[in-house]
């Protein structure tokens, strides 16, 4: 994990995956209120170097709107969403590292299987104060 990664912002010799609505959850850390996220992101930075391959990855947090001085809070996934983020990094790293042809109808799609209630809050969404939303 690299809380520094930015998107867009890549060494030489790297290349970049953003996995975009992925299903999250999140909990405040103050007043342990609990919310649920399809729009929870992440960063991948790899490469591929000397025969070793290297991964980076950043979740973007979210806030709790209803604490007045909020903490950013990691998201946590689920088993299914975690394993679709993997498919879906292995598939990229496979065409990025490797050359192997992927279609974009092999990734998989994150199911969201909670119920998301209300509209996204972007001024508390660190994905969207960093242009990733």
């Amino acid at each position: 994990e690299d809380d520094t990664l930015q998107v867009h912002v890549l060494k030489p010799g790297w290349k970049e995956f953003v996995q975009r609505h992925a299903l999250g959850r999140f909990q405040c850390s103050q007043c342990f209120h609990e919310w649920s996220s399809a729009k929870a992101h992440v960063l991948f930075h790899m490469r591929r170097h000397r025969g070793w391959g290297t991964v980076c990855m950043r979740a973007f947090r979210q806030a709790c709107r209803r604490c007045p001085n909020p903490q950013l809070e990691e998201p946590d996934f689920s088993l299914e969403t975690t394993e679709t983020l993997l498919h879906n990094l292995v598939l990229k790293i496979l065409e990025y590292c490797y050359g192997v042809h992927v279609r974009p109808s092999d990734l998989l799609e994150v199911v969201v299987d909670a119920l998301v209630a209300g509209p996204h809050d972007s001024a508390r969404c660190e994905g969207c104060q960093l242009g990733v939303c």
